[in-house]
C-alpha cells in the first residue's frame, strides 16, 4: 500500500467518526426535555401534568420528537426564570405577560381567560362597573394580567390582596369562604372547577365579569424561539389530526365564534 492510499484511508476513517460524534450528540441535544413551568390553573393547567394547556403542549412536541418535563411554581417567579433563560416555556400568558416579560410566543393562541367576579353565596353584590370595586375588598393572584383596565385599578388601590404560591386559586376560594375578602377575580371555568374540586361550589356565586377573554399563549424564552416554532409546527399535526379537538372536548372548553383556537 503506497503512503497515499493510506493517508486518504485514514482521513476517510476519521471524517466517519467525526459524524458519528456529530450524530450522537446531536441526537442528545435533540432528546433533553424542555423545562416548562406554569402553577395550578386546573382545568388549563393541573396537577399529575394535566390540564388541557399542559396536555396540548405535551402532545404538540410528542409530535415534534421533542420531550418536555412540567414544574409546578409560583406564576410570578416563573415569568423571571423564562425570562432569564432558566428555563424554556411558562403556559398560560397573556399580551401583557409577553410585553412586559419579552417572551416569544409565535402568535399561537391556546385558549382565553375572562375576567370574572365572584362572592358568597349570601353576599349581595354585583359588579356593573368598576366604581363598584370601591366598596368591597378584592382578592387577586400576584403576578396575573387583568387586562389595562383593572391592572391600572389594581395599581393605584389598596382593596385588593394578592395570593401566590403554587396553588394561589385555591388560597384565594379559602380565603373568601374564611371573609378575608368580599370578592375575588379569576377566571369562570378555572374557579368554578377548582372550588368544584373543593367542594365549596355551593358556598360561592357569580358576580359578573368585565371586559372581553385574553387570549393565552405559551411563552418561550428569546433564546429558545426554535422550541416556539417546534410547538406550533407540532399543535397543526394535532389540529389536522382531530386530536387538538379531543383534547378540548375531554376537558369541555367550548370555543365560539368570539373566541376561535
Amino acid at each position: 500500500m503506497t503512503l497515499k492510499t493510506a493517508l486518504a484511508k485514514v482521513l476517510s476513517y476519521r471524517t466517519a467518526l467525526l459524524f458519528c460524534i456529530s450524530c450522537l450528540t446531536s441526537s442528545s441535544i435533540s432528546a433533553k426535555p424542555l423545562l416548562i413551568a406554569s402553577d395550578i390553573w386546573c382545568p388549563y393547567v393541573c396537577e399529575g401534568q394535566t390540564g388541557y394547556v399542559t396536555e396540548l403542549t405535551q402532545r404538540a412536541f410528542a409530535e415534534m420528537d421533542q420531550p418536555v418535563h412540567f414544574i409546578s411554581v409560583p406564576f410570578n417567579r416563573a415569568l423571571k426564570e423564562v425570562q432569564q433563560s432558566h428555563i424554556d416555556a411558562i403556559l398560560a400568558i397573556t399580551p401583557e405577560h409577553v410585553s412586559q416579560y419579552n417572551l416569544f410566543t409565535d402568535d399561537i393562541i391556546i385558549g382565553y381567560a375572562s375576567k370574572d367576579f365572584y362572592t358568597t353565596s349570601g353576599f349581595a353584590w354585583k359588579f356593573s362597573k368598576l366604581d363598584d370595586l370601591d366598596t368591597v375588598q378584592v382578592g387577586i393572584i400576584r403576578g396575573y394580567d387583568y387586562g389595562e383596565k383593572l391592572n391600572e385599578k389594581i395599581a393605584h388601590s389598596n382593596r385588593f390582596y394578592f395570593a401566590t404560591g403554587n396553588q394561589p386559586l385555591s388560597m384565594n376560594l379559602k380565603r373568601l369562604i374564611k371573609g378575608r375578602f368580599h370578592i375575588m377575580i379569576g377566571n369562570k371555568i378555572v374557579i368554578e372547577d377548582t372550588a368544584k374540586k373543593m367542594q365549596i361550589d355551593d358556598k360561592i356565586k357569580y358576580a359578573g365579569s368585565f371586559g372581553k377573554p385574553l387570549p393565552l399563549y405559551v411563552g418561550f424564552s428569546q433564546t429558545n424561539t426554535q422550541a416556539a416554532k417546534m410547538f406550533a409546527n407540532g399543535l397543526q399535526k394535532l389540529k389536522q389530526t382531530g386530536e387538538f379537538q379531543q383534547i378540548l372536548d375531554k376537558y369541555n372548553i367550548k370555543q365560539t365564534d368570539d373566541t376561535p383556537l
